[in-house]
């Protein structure tokens, strides 16, 4: 259970023109992590930690210029950006074969589907 303290309380912190977050490996892939920190790569530098079991340290470093409500409004954007890779992975998983299958039809020789 949270306290209100706990509530109260930013989740990330900007300090030294840098916000740090830990990403869970088991909620997020690394390949939606790397697109998402590309994405966002003319906003901040994201500087991927060591995983350690299931997180993954991620440092996100802003220009001298950027104010902390800038900061905090990017990487707010960042988890929204991470969430829709994420989604665009298990997507192109689970239609993979599918994919393959119609790639397969369209550059082949031979008619899959019986034409009557």
């Amino acid at each position: 259970m949270k306290t209100k303290e706990a509530e109260s309380q930013p989740p990330f912190t900007f300090l030294d023109g840098a916000v740090q977050a830990v990403l869970d490996l088991r909620v997020y892939r690394l390949v939606a992590i790397q697109k998402s920190a590309y994405r966002f790569a003319e906003r901040c530098t994201a500087v991927l930690g060591s995983p350690e079991a299931d997180r993954l340290p991620i440092r996100f470093v802003f220009g001298p210029t950027v104010t902390e409500q800038d900061a905090l409004e990017t990487v707010r954007l960042f988890f929204q950006e991470l969430l829709d890779q994420e989604l665009r992975e298990q997507v192109g998983g689970e239609t993979r074969a599918l994919r393959a299958l119609i790639l397969a039809q369209a550059f082949s020789r031979t008619d899959l589907i019986r034409q009557d």
